[in-house]
């Protein structure tokens, strides 16, 4: 088999998106580590972000287990300008605060992604 200038490119190609494509689902398959840890940690500390989770659990009956807030930290993380790129935390949290998806907790506005943070770091104590 011969390999031509535009045969090399093709293949080239395909070879940096099947490692991007397998990138992606390799990461998506995998729990966020840092989600059950919010920055708000060393800003209030755990015992005020563990108070803060359990009122948002108590909040949101739909979001009371560590799986149901995996997934909607997950997915807010896919709704990516970039395909196939999931944003990092602090851009989701950023871009939660810019759309509006907030939420009032304990007399503290949050983004929607800190106060699921938050929650994940109450049911893990």
């Amino acid at each position: 088999m011969q390999l031509d200038r535009r045969r090399f490119l093709q293949l080239s190609t395909l070879g940096v998106a099947a490692t991007i494509v397998g990138d992606a689902c390799v990461a998506s398959d995998r729990p966020d580590v840092a989600a059950d840890r919010p920055d708000l940690l060393e800003m209030l500390g755990p015992d005020r972000v563990r108070m803060i989770g359990k009122q948002y659990l108590a909040s949101k009956p739909a979001e009371t287990t560590a799986d149901a807030l995996r997934s909607a930290i997950s997915k807010s993380r896919h709704e990516s300008r970039v395909p196939l790129m999931p944003r990092s935390l602090d851009d989701q949290v950023r871009e939660d605060f810019i759309n509006g998806h907030t939420v009032l907790v304990d007399g503290w506005v949050l983004s929607i992604t800190e106060a699921r943070q938050s929650a994940l770091f109450a049911l893990s104590a």
